[in-house]
């Protein structure tokens, strides 16, 4: 295997921890129901994806979702309902992300959108007095892109924006969907499995802490 020089992290599920059952309870109490498909894994509505590639606005969303249910939720419930899913990003992956810093070029590939974005970095620069965007070279967001994962196209644009060799980048996500597609691009996928970063990475003799 080539020398890796470059690591490109998920966040949601791989340096953020997320419950998303917790938002589709939320939804559920405030009448918004069965957004989720029978496998659990996909939205229902093109309205979530949609707002995850910035096509849609924060207020074209929230009313979106306002029109689904019957009990006409305010604003501000639909968007502390949907961030109900954003957990913590734990001490010991951030240190992780500092230490790597010292030896690769590490950035951020991540599906999301702005009520989340801004909820997340609020927190965690608020929580460790420092910018997280500044851990990475460059954080790319799916809504500010107009991209998301697992469209190829996602890939190729990080590799060509940051000017990246494929095969001396390493992508790390939990989701294997989105490892299959980064591979077709030629870079190296690592699919997260445990929650550890260190436990992840050892197999491609990435080592965090020497």
């Amino acid at each position: 295997m080539g020398k890796i020089k470059n690591i490109v992290f998920d966040l949601g599920g791989v340096i953020m921890n997320l419950n998303v059952p917790k938002t589709i309870e939320e939804f559920e109490r405030l009448g918004i129901t069965n957004i989720i498909n029978r496998t659990g894994h996909h939205y229902t509505d093109s309205v979530f994806y949609d707002f995850e590639i910035g096509k849609v606005s924060e207020f074209e969303f929230i009313e979106k979702l306002r029109k689904m249910s019957s009990l006409q939720p305010s604003s501000e419930e639909i968007q502390n309902a949907w961030n109900a899913m954003i957990l913590n990003m734990p001490q010991e992956r951030i240190e992780c992300l500092i230490n790597l810093k010292e030896k690769y070029n590490i950035y951020l590939l991540s599906n999301t959108n702005s009520i989340h974005q801004k909820k997340f970095l609020n927190e965690v620069n608020k929580e460790n007095n420092f910018s997280f965007n500044n851990l990475f070279i460059k954080a790319y967001y799916s809504h500010e892109l107009g991209i998301r994962k697992p469209d190829e196209k996602v890939f190729r644009f990080v590799l060509k924006d940051s000017n990246l060799n494929a095969e001396e980048t390493l992508f790390i996500d939990d989701s294997i969907d989105n490892i299959r597609v980064a591979e077709k691009a030629g870079i190296k996928g690592c699919y997260f499995i445990n929650g550890n970063l260190e436990r992840n990475l050892e197999k491609y003799s990435i080592c965090i802490n020497h």
